[in-house]
This record gives C-alpha cells, structure tokens and sequence, in this order.
C-alpha cells in the first residue's frame, strides 16, 4: 500500500501557541465589601470610644465646676447647680479654652430674698490665669421674691405688690387727719452706679390719679417716702465681680441683667461680696 493511498496527516507547527497553550483560569476578582466592612467598624469601634470619653470627661468636669460654685459663693452644699458646656468638649480642652459655658440654679439666697440665676461665659481659660471673655449673669424674681426684697428698704408699709409689665405696683396708705387714704405707686425698675433703683412714674389716690407735685400739696412731708427713689444695693448680696447693667419687669418676673468681670475666677477680692 502506497502513501497515496493512506495520506499522513502533517505535524503540527509548534509555533502556533494555540496547540500547547494552556487555558488560563478566570482572574479571581478581589471582593472589596469585606474590606469596607473591617473599616466601619473600626470607625465605629473609634466613635464609640470617643463618645464614652467625652461623656466621661463631661460629667466628670461639669460635677466639679458646680462644687467649685457652690464652694466659691458660700451656697449651700444641697444648692442644686446645673452646669453645661456646649459644644464638643474634648476639642476644646485642646485648645484651653471652653467657648460656652452655662451655669443655672434656682431659689439661690439673695439677701432677705431668693431668685433664680442664670450665667452665661464665654472664652473661659481651662489653664491659669483662669479668665473669661464675655460673661454676663440674669437674675430673675417673681412677685413675692421681689416682695420680700422691696420690703427690707421700704419707708412706707407696703399692703399689696403686684408686678404688672413694666412696672412694680404698691399698695400703701397715708394717713389724713386720722383716715388711711389708700395710694397706689408704679415703681419702674433701673439700674444706676449698680444699684437697683426702683422710681416712682405714677400715681393713684383713692382710684384717681395725680401727679407728684399734686400729692405734696395735699399731704406735706409726709408722702416723701413714697415721692423718693427707692434704693436697693443688690451688689451687697452678689460676688463684686458681678455689675448690675439693667433691670425691667417683664410680664410677671423682675428681671435683672449684671456683666461678669473675666477676672472673677482668678481674683478672690472679686469674689467676695460687693457694697454700693
């Protein structure tokens, strides 16, 4: 049998690379989630921590600044003094200085009296010279804290007193020729040299109103007392670092606004009670 009768096949080329080549497996593609997955949760994991600290750290100072309050203006040990510190905390330790910081107590002893404060201070200095940018202080009374506080330097027996916006209302008597004739006064509260000032606008006799000159003709000297300004020194209640700046009755409260000297948490003198 001949080769033409049974051909060969030819060999095949070993250039070609499609005999000996080896089909490549499909590249395993990378997952990517479980990478962002590891990478949350050691955000979250940093987060919480941070929180906690913060927490910490917060209560922790703020419990310490109202004791150092209530040490500092002699309030009593059970004064109940409510301290905030807005804003994140830790940062501004960083930076030595809290940007807000907010005081609140109620029924705080003032003189013959109580009365809710509030104290607002900025740019306070957590490193000494312990100092404060901008502080200012509100002082609210209502109608029988004001009572018990106009009564310690009233000149005349005061009978009823009612705050009715913008004025303090006092009920009094004067006596003529043995007959209590009742008088109504309108004080309008101020602030002068620091003292709270409380200055008769107008007045009423029997129901009717009259002027000032009108009562001087009718009753003499004897209605000086309640013609006069009245002079209550607040300062002598408050630390002397505390200036009273204004004063007003808005709706039912007597309302009184001081600026706070920035050196008052580094200077004892300004700590201590003021005088007028």
């Amino acid at each position: 049998m001949t080769d033409a009768e049974h051909p060969t096949d030819p060999l095949p080329d070993l250039r070609a690379g499609w005999v000996l080549a080896v089909p490549e497996e499909p590249k395993k593609r990378r997952r990517v989630w479980p990478w962002l997955v590891a990478a949350a949760a050691v955000v979250i994991v940093v987060v919480v921590a941070v929180v906690i600290v913060e927490t910490v750290v917060r209560s922790n100072i703020e419990s310490g600044i109202a004791s150092q309050v209530r040490t500092g203006l002699e309030l009593p040990a059970d004064q109940p003094v409510d301290v905030s510190i807005e804003g994140p905390l830790t940062l501004q330790l960083l930076t030595g200085s809290l940007d807000d910081l907010r005081l609140s107590s109620d029924d705080v002893p003032l003189g013959p009296t109580t009365a809710d404060v509030e104290v607002t201070l900025r740019g306070v200095s957590t490193t000494a010279p312990y100092t404060v940018g901008v502080g200012a202080a509100t002082v609210t009374l209502d109608q029988s804290q004001v009572a018990a506080l106009t009564d310690s330097v009233a000149q005349i027996d005061i009978l009823e007193l009612a705050l009715e916006d913008p004025a303090i209302v006092v009920g009094t008597e004067l006596s003529l020729f043995g007959f209590g004739i009742p008088v109504s006064l309108s004080l309008v509260p101020s602030a002068q040299a620091g003292e709270l000032v409380l200055r008769p606008e107008s007045l009423q006799v029997s129901g009717l109103a009259v002027t000032a000159d009108g009562v001087r003709r009718q009753f003499g000297t004897i209605a000086d007392p309640i013609l006069q300004d009245w002079q209550i020194c607040v300062a002598q209640y408050l630390p002397a670092g505390a200036t009273l700046t204004a004063a007003s009755v808005t709706d039912d409260h007597l309302v009184a606004t001081f600026d706070i000297d920035g050196r008052m948490l580094d200077d004892a003198t300004l700590q201590q009670n003021g005088t007028c």
